[in-house]
């Protein structure tokens, strides 16, 4: 028989106490009611915000893509009433006195050499002289009387005696020397009846004004319905280019009609045009090259647009700015020359 020893027993027992219990497992808390609403408004708020900024940033891009639209168109159109200006052709008269006097002596030797004959040769030639010079007064005060009046290049047009230019201050007419440029003759392939009919040519008359919104049988918009059976003009800036005889042409036989729906609508976002000419010393409201003589020294073009930022705020009650946007820009014409004044005119000044 085994006997077993007392503290071998308590070795054989220890190991058995020294076992640990797991706890209890705990019961797990769920969000309550009040955290659930409270992160759902706080990620309501979070969106909004981030809506916020984003529709911000679309509309300060919008804004500044608007602008520099307008800023381009304006600078385009400016641009080519520029290259139109520095073409503007005004030749040169020539003198013929030299020849004149000639003529005159040989027809006086001619007749005989007598006295006589001289002085009725002479009284006959200054009383031609005369005539020639009342003529040519009652030619200018009839042309000033006609300036007066007034210049309206959207219901007709104004042929100048000699190539120049001819304006007031909202319309400008310009008699241009270019050569004609390779598109320019796919307008003897043209069958439309409501242009007159151009022909490629080096001396164009181009002519700029504002149409009035609204107007029957003015220029009508190229990607408006040619079928439609009401077409109303729609307003803008208009340029017209034709040749200076087809515009003689249509003035002598009384195409007016036609010549007013000849044209290009170049922005309708221009809603007005100022020009201005410089004579060398002031700036004038009209100018007539038959009259003057001369072409200006320089034209002052100013353009009148609708800033679509402004009129957007405006429409919904957020300012009451002026929606109206100048540019202004300045063109000195190559050809122009200073104007001789004659003593009689200085005298009158009091220079």
């Amino acid at each position: 028989m085994i006997s077993v020893q007392p503290h071998a027993r308590m070795s054989l027992i220890a190991p058995q106490s020294k076992l640990k219990i797991a706890p209890r497992p705990t019961k797990m808390r769920g969000f309550t009611l009040l955290e659930v609403i409270l992160t759902l408004a706080l990620s309501v708020v979070l969106m909004m915000l981030i809506g916020g900024a984003i529709q911000f940033y679309a509309d300060t891009m919008n804004t500044r893509d608007m602008d520099v639209r307008q800023v381009q168109l304006a600078t385009a159109v400016l641009q080519m009433i520029e290259d139109d200006l520095r073409s503007a052709a005004h030749p040169i008269p020539i003198d013929t006195s030299a020849l004149e006097t000639l003529l005159a002596s040989a027809a006086t030797q001619a007749a005989g050499g007598g006295a006589g004959g001289e002085e009725s040769s002479g009284e006959d030639l200054s009383a031609a002289g005369l005539a020639d010079d009342s003529d040519m007064a009652m030619d200018d005060s009839a042309m000033g009387t006609m300036t007066d009046v007034g210049l309206d290049l959207q219901i007709g047009t104004s042929v100048l005696e000699t190539p120049g230019l001819i304006g007031n201050q909202y319309q400008i007419q310009i008699d241009l020397s270019r050569l004609p440029r390779l598109e320019e003759y796919s307008v003897l392939m043209d069958g439309s009846a409501a242009t007159l009919d151009d022909v490629p040519s080096d001396l164009k008359t181009v002519t700029y004004f504002i149409q009035d919104a609204g107007a029957i049988g003015g220029v009508v918009d190229a990607l408006q319905d040619p079928n439609a059976t009401m077409i109303e003009s729609p307003g803008g800036l208009v340029r017209r280019s034709l040749d200076r005889a087809a515009t003689i042409y249509a003035m002598d036989n009384g195409a007016i009609a036609t010549l007013n729906q000849t044209g290009e609508l170049l922005a309708p976002e221009i809603v007005g045009i100022e020009f201005s000419y410089w004579d060398g010393a002031l700036w004038q409201m009209q100018w007539s090259s038959d009259e003057m003589g001369e072409l200006p020294a320089a034209v002052q073009v100013r353009l009148t647009m609708n800033d679509p930022t402004i009129v957007a705020a405006n429409e919904s009650g957020l300012s009451d700015e002026s929606p109206a946007r100048i540019f202004t820009h300045i063109v000195r014409l190559p050809l122009s020359r200073p104007i001789e004044e004659s003593e009689d005119e200085l005298l009158e000044t009091g220079i």
